[in-house]
C-alpha cells in the first residue's frame, strides 16, 4: 500500500512550491486534485516541461466557486499559494477554514509571510531574489549583481511546505489535532542564506574565517578548464584535493611545486589554470578518483538525464504528457518503503469535471480538534549522525519543527565544525560525543537508537552499516525507529561510492553552467544550495515514512541525495525520446536575464529587477523608457502594471536588524557557548521553535545517557 494511500489533497497553486510539494504527495499514494482558475496555471505558458513534471501523477479541473467547499469538506488538505489579502478575500485563509472546515490541514505558500508588508505582493521568484539581496550575494562575471537562474527560493519552499503539511499529518495521526502550516517564497529564499547570514561575538576555537565569503569562495577557485576543453569542478579545499598526487606531479613537471604550498587564491588562479590545461579531463578525473577526492566534469542542465547513474536509482521516467510528448522527466527525489511512482502525465486543463472529482471523494471527513498549539513533532526524538551540512540541514529542520533531536558526533566532533555552515545546520540541537567505534560506547549508541523515533544522516552507507546505523542495524535495536538517508550520488550505480559535495554535485547536474551565462566560465552558486535540498528533502522523507508508521504500523526507509535534488531543480528539461530537445531558458552572457522581459537592468543609481511574464505584461514594458534613476524607472514600471522591483544590495546586516523580521521570527538572536551572541537565519515555517543555541561539542553528553540510563532503571523495575 502507498505511504499516503487513502489521503486527500486538494491543491490550488500556480509556479513551482505549491504544485511540486503537491506532487510528492501524489507520488507518494495520495489523491491529489489540482484546481486551476480560468486560463490555468501560467507555467503551462511559460515552462511546459516543467510544468508536466511538477503536476503529473494528479488529476485536474477548472475553479467553481460555488462548489469549493464541497471539495474541501472531503479533502484532508488544501495546499495554496494566495497572497495573504486574496487568500482572506476567497475565505481560503486559516481562521476562516477552521470554521468551515475544522478537519482541513492548510498548508499555504504565497510569495510573503503574513504580517510582512509585501504579504500581498505575488512576486515572481526572482523579484523575491532581487528584494532580499540574494542576486548581490553571487559571485559573477562582472561587477555588480547578477540574475540568478536558479529559482531556489521556490526549491526551497516547495520542500518546506510538503515537510510542513505532513508533519502536520503526522501530529493528526499521534494526537487527534489538526493544524494549518504556512510557508513563504521569502522563507524558501531564506534557508540557504542561513548557512552563511550570521553575525556572531565571536568564532569558536578552529573556525578563524568565513568559509563561504561572498567573494571567491574555496569551490569556486577550484573549476578548471582541460586539455580537452571540458571544465571540472574538485570538491574544494575540503576535499583534500592539493595534496593529491597528481597535482604534486604535474607541479613538479611545471616547476612549480610553490603553488602547494600556497594553494588556490585569486592571484594565483591563472598559474593554477596552467597545471590543468596539460591533462585532458578523463585524465584528472581518474587520477582524482584514485586519491579518493571528488572531481566532477561539468555537463549542461539535462545532460545527466541520460546517464547510468540516473537510471539506475529511478531518477529519471519516461512519461507520454499531452502536450511535451513522450520524454524522459526527472523522477521522485525520495526512495521510500513502498517507493513513491509516477501514476500518470500532468492534467490537461479542466480535464475532469468538478462535479466527478467532488464525488470520487467520497463522504464528508469527520471533525477533528483543533485546540493547542503544540509544535507537529513534540514528544518525538531524532538522532542526527550526519556532517558537515546535508544531513544536519535536514536534522535541523526536524528540531525546528518540534523533534528532541540529538546530534551525535565523534569526540574530535563534526567536520563541519570547522565551518561557519555549522552554525546554520546545527540550531536547536543536543550533542553528544562518543567514539562510535570503541566498545564502550555500544551501550550508549543502543540506548540512543531504542528511544528514537527518526534517524537521519548523510554518512556512506558501508561504513554507516559496519557501525549499525543503516537501516536493518537500526531495526534490530529498534523495529519502530524510521531512517532518512542522504547521499551524494545515490545507493546504486557507479558513482554509488563515490565522494561529492555541492559544488561537485552543482557540476553534475549542469547548474554550473547553468548560472554561467551563455558562452563564460562555469559559475559555482556559493549558497551550497543542493546541500540545504538535500537536507529538506530528507526531511520530507522522515516524515513519510514516520506518517506512515503512525498510520498503519509499517516501518520502512527514506532516500535522497544531491543528485536527486539537482536533478529535480533541473525539471524545467524534459528530453524527447526521440527528436530535438525542448528549449530551456539561457541566462545572458552578462548574466542580466533570461529575456528582454525577465532581468535586471541598469539604472542610473542602481539596478532594477523585471519580470513580465504575460504578453500584456510585456507591451507595457516595451513602452517604458528605461534610463532614469531607479525610484523613477520603479514609478514608471508600477505606473505601467508590470512587476519590478530594486535590486536590494548589502542585505545581511539590515535584514538582521530590520524589526519585522525579529517579529516574524525569521531573524533570531541566540547566547551560544562557542560563537558568544550569535545572529541567525530560522523561522522557516509558521509553527517552529526557535532553536535557542547552537550546541558545543559534547555539552549535552551527560546530561542525555543519565536520562536513558534514567528511563533504562524505570524501564527495569
Amino acid at each position: 500500500m502507498p505511504v499516503l494511500a487513502g489521503l486527500r489533497v486538494v491543491e490550488l497553486a500556480e509556479g513551482i512550491p505549491g504544485p511540486f510539494a503537491a506532487r510528492l504527495l501524489a507520488e507518494a499514494g495520495a489523491d491529489v486534485v489540482k484546481v486551476e482558475r480560468p486560463g490555468g496555471d501560467p507555467a503551462r505558458r511559460l515552462w511546459p516541461a516543467g510544468f508536466a513534471t511538477w503536476n503529473r501523477s494528479k488529476r485536474g479541473t477548472l475553479w467553481d466557486a460555488d462548489r469549493f467547499d464541497e471539495l474541501l469538506a472531503r479533502a484532508d488538505v488544501l495546499i495554496h499559494s494566495l497572497p495573504i489579502g486574496e487568500a482572506r478575500e476567497l475565505g481560503l485563509d486559516e481562521e476562516s477554514l477552521a470554521s468551515r472546515h475544522p478537519h482541513l490541514i492548510l498548508g499555504s505558500v504565497p510569495a510573503y509571510p503574513e504580517g510582512h508588508p509585501r504579504a500581498d505582493w505575488a512576486a515572481a521568484d526572482s523579484l523575491v531574489q532581487a528584494a532580499e539581496g540574494f542576486m548581490d550575494e553571487q559571485q559573477g562575471n562582472r561587477e555588480g549583481p547578477v540574475f540568478v537562474r536558479m529559482p531556489f527560493p521556490s526549491w526551497c519552499a516547495a520542500y518546506l511546505v510538503a515537510s510542513g503539511v505532513l508533519a502536520r499529518l503526522v501530529q493528526r495521526e499521534r494526537t487527534g489535532t489538526v493544524r494549518a502550516m504556512h510557508t513563504s517564497v521569502f522563507q524558501g529564499a531564506l534557508a540557504p542564506a542561513a548557512l552563511y547570514w550570521q553575525r556572531s561575538e565571536h568564532l569558536p576555537e578552529g573556525l578563524t574565517g568565513h568559509t563561504l565569503p561572498k567573494i571567491w569562495p574555496d569551490a569556486a577557485l577550484s573549476i578548471f578548464a582541460c586539455a580537452d576543453g571540458e571544465w571540472i569542478q574538485l570538491a574544494g579545499a575540503m576535499g583534500g584535493w592539493l595534496e593529491s598526487p597528481p597535482i604534486l606531479e604535474t607541479l613538479a613537471v611545471l616547476d612549480k611545486v610553490d603553488l602547494y604550498e600556497i594553494g588556490v587564491n585569486p592571484g594565483n588562479r591563472a598559474e593554477w589554470a596552467e597545471v590543468f590545461a596539460q591533462h585532458d579531463s578523463a585524465h584528472w578525473i581518474a587520477e582524482f578518483a584514485e586519491a579518493d577526492v571528488p572531481c566532477m566534469r561539468i555537463r549542461d542542465l539535462g545532460d545527466c538525464f541520460t546517464e547510468e547513474q540516473a537510471r539506475v536509482n529511478d531518477y529519471v521516467v519516461e512519461v507520454d504528457d499531452a502536450e511535451i510528448g513522450r520524454c524522459l522527466q526527472v523522477g521522485p527525489p525520495i526512495g521510500t518503503t513502498p517507493p513513491s511512482v509516477v501514476r500518470s502525465p500532468a492534467p490537461r486543463l479542466g480535464e475532469h469535471e468538478f462535479s466527478d472529482v467532488v464525488a470520487s471523494f467520497g463522504d464528508p471527513r469527520p471533525e477533528l480538534s483543533r485546540a493547542g498549539d503544540a509544535l507537529p513533532l513534540e514528544g518525538l526524538r531524532a538522532l542526527d549522525f550526519g556532517s558537515v551540512v546535508a544531513g544536519p540541514y535536514g536534522a535541523q529542520c526536524l528540531a525546528d519543527l518540534g523533534a528532541d533531536v540529538i546530534k551525535v558526533e565523534p569526540k574530535g566532533g563534526d567536520r563541519g565544525r570547522g565551518l561557519t555552515q555549522f552554525a546554520g545546520s546545527n540550531r536547536g540541537k543536543r550533542s553528544v560525543a562518543l567514539d562510535l567505534k570503541a566498545p564502550e560506547s555500544q551501550e550508549p549508541l543502543r540506548r540512543l537508537i531504542e528511544s528514537a523515533d527518526i534517524v537521519l544522516h548523510n554518512m556512506r552507507l558501508r561504513p554507516a552499516a559496519r557501525l549499525g546505523i543503516d537501516g536493518p542495524g537500526l531495526r534490530a535495536v529498534n523495529p519502530r525507529v524510521v531512517f532518512s538517508h542522504v547521499s551524494a550520488n545515490g545507493q546504486k550505480g557507479p558513482l554509488a561510492a563515490y565522494p561529492g559535495y555541492d559544488p561537485t554535485a552543482q557540476a553534475l547536474t549542469g547548474w554550473e553552467r547553468a548560472n554561467a551565462g551563455e558562452g563564460q566560465p562555469p559559475n559555482w552558486l556559493r549558497n551550497s544550495i543542493l546541500d540545504v535540498q538535500a537536507g529538506l528533502s530528507a526531511t520530507v522523507g522522515a516524515l513519510l515514512q514516520l506518517f506512515q508508521r503512525e498510520h498503519t504500523g509499517v516501518v520502512g526507509d527514506a532516500a535522497t541525495s544531491l543528485l536527486a535534488v539537482g536533478m529535480t531543480m533541473a525539471s524545467e528539461v524534459a528530453l524527447p525520446v526521440s527528436g530535438e530537445r525542448l528549449p530551456v531558458d539561457r541566462i545572458d552572457a552578462e548574466q542580466t536575464g533570461i529575456s528582454p522581459w525577465h532581468r535586471i537592468v541598469p539604472a542610473r543609481d542602481g539596478w532594477v529587477a523585471i519580470a513580465a511574464l504575460t504578453e500584456e505584461e510585456r507591451e507595457r514594458l516595451d513602452g517604458v523608457d528605461l534610463d532614469r534613476t531607479a525610484g523613477a524607472l520603479l514609478a514608471a514600471l508600477e505606473e505601467a502594471g508590470v512587476p519590478a522591483t530594486r535590486v536590494t544590495l548589502d542585505r545581511m546586516d539590515a535584514f538582521f536588524d530590520d524589526p519585522v523580521h525579529r517579529e516574524l521570527g525569521v531573524s533570531r538572536s541566540l547566547r551560544t557557548k562557542g560563537y558568544g551572541a550569535l545572529d541567525v537565519v530560522g523561522g522557516f515555517w509558521s509553527a517552529c521553535r526557535s532553536g535557542e543555541s547552537v550546541p558545543a561539542l559534547g555539552e549535552h553528553t551527560a546530561e542525555v545517557l543519565d536520562e536513558l540510563a534514567g528511563k533504562t532503571e524505570v524501564m527495569a523495575r
